[in-house]
């Protein structure tokens, strides 16, 4: 039933979004190129104020973690998984991730919105991997091969496109097909590889969670620095054709677009590293959360397909926090080494 579910759902988005054009998204999606080539950015009294806001987001984040509110979180989302079948999580991240490759290869597209294959001769192979690996994640009858061909397809990826294009989804794809392996071995169990697994499996279940975090976080530090704060050409152009600066809006007219990029970079930067030392991560992800829907109330369904890997991780790290693999203030967390029952009689 659970699996049918699933299905039908995503059968009904691929329908939808197959019939739209390709977008062009990240800043990278919707610009094809920029126009502020060589501009970067002026330190002003409005650069430190939105660095000492980062600050105190970072620091937030810390209190938080440190005053024991994460806890308190991870006790409620814990009175919720009792309701929701076991596995639910990685199942509901494997259909959209499912649905966002589906529909990649319908549109003409490999793994992001902006990576369009020019090689003729490879294009049909990359439309197929696509396929096959997004009906093994909504079908859900292998994870771990799923991943495995997700960790293929990087390779064929690097003949295709330039390191500068990649680099901004290198991290989310090598993460998400380390997770689907690891969710493969232990949450949802599949036949590749449970019966070459030794010992107790469920200790894969804490590297499934781990892998999808690191690599969220480093993903977002990726783009922030790539897209933003080292380089921030396309954003620049970006907003020169979609006007999304609303600090203008509300009073604060020295707030240029420059401003607004660096803002966002910083910002993007540090919710990145919080991800990937497991910092506050319910409430990192509830940010992230907000501010993908925004997005996608403003800029439509070409935003949505892109982003619905990050959609699905972001609830995942809501429903199941951190894991027991971060840096937390002042010690390094990790769960307990796991003994046979006998010898820890």
């Amino acid at each position: 039933m659970w699996r049918r579910i699933l299905a039908g759902a995503a059968g009904i988005t691929i329908s939808f979004f197959g019939q739209t054009q390709p977008a062009h998204a990240h800043e990278r999606w919707f610009v094809e190129r920029g126009s502020h080539a060589g501009e970067g950015f002026a330190f002003d009294l409005t650069m430190g104020l939105v660095l000492a806001a980062t600050v105190s987001l970072v620091f937030l984040a810390f209190v938080i973690e440190r005053i024991g509110k994460s806890e308190k979180w991870r006790l409620r989302a814990e009175k919720l998984q009792r309701f929701l079948p076991g596995g639910a999580e990685w199942r509901v991240l494997a259909v959209l991730v499912g649905v966002m490759l589906i529909a990649n290869a319908l549109t003409g597209v490999f793994l992001a919105p902006n990576l369009i294959p020019e090689q003729s001769g490879l294009v049909p192979l990359t439309r197929i991997v696509q396929i096959i690996i997004g009906l093994l994640l909504i079908s859900q009858i292998a994870f771990s091969l799923a991943g495995m061909l997700m960790l293929a397809a990087l390779p064929l990826a690097l003949l295709l496109f330039p390191l500068n294009l990649l680099v901004d989804y290198v991290f989310e794809f090598a993460a998400l097909g380390l997770t689907f392996i690891f969710v493969g071995i232990s949450s949802c169990p599949d036949w590749l590889l449970r019966r070459f697994v030794k010992g107790d499996p469920k200790r894969y279940s804490d590297l499934a969670l781990t892998s999808a975090r690191v690599g969220t976080g480093l993903t977002f530090a990726v783009l922030a620095l790539n897209n933003k704060i080292l380089n921030p050409d396309m954003a620049l152009t970006f907003l020169d054709e979609y006007p999304l600066n609303f600090m203008t809006l509300i009073g604060f007219d020295s707030f240029s677009n420059a401003h607004f990029i660096f803002a966002a970079g910083v910002m993007e930067l540090a919710i990145g590293l919080l991800l990937t030392m497991g910092v506050a991560t319910r409430f990192i992800a509830a940010i992230v959360t907000g501010l993908l829907f925004t997005t996608l109330v403003i800029l439509g369904p070409a935003e949505l397909i892109g982003h619905l890997p990050i959609i699905g991780l972001a609830l995942l790290f809501l429903y199941r926090g951190a894991g027991p693999y971060r840096l937390v203030p002042g010690r390094w967390s990790a769960p307990p080494i796991y003994r046979p029952a006998e010898q820890t009689a």
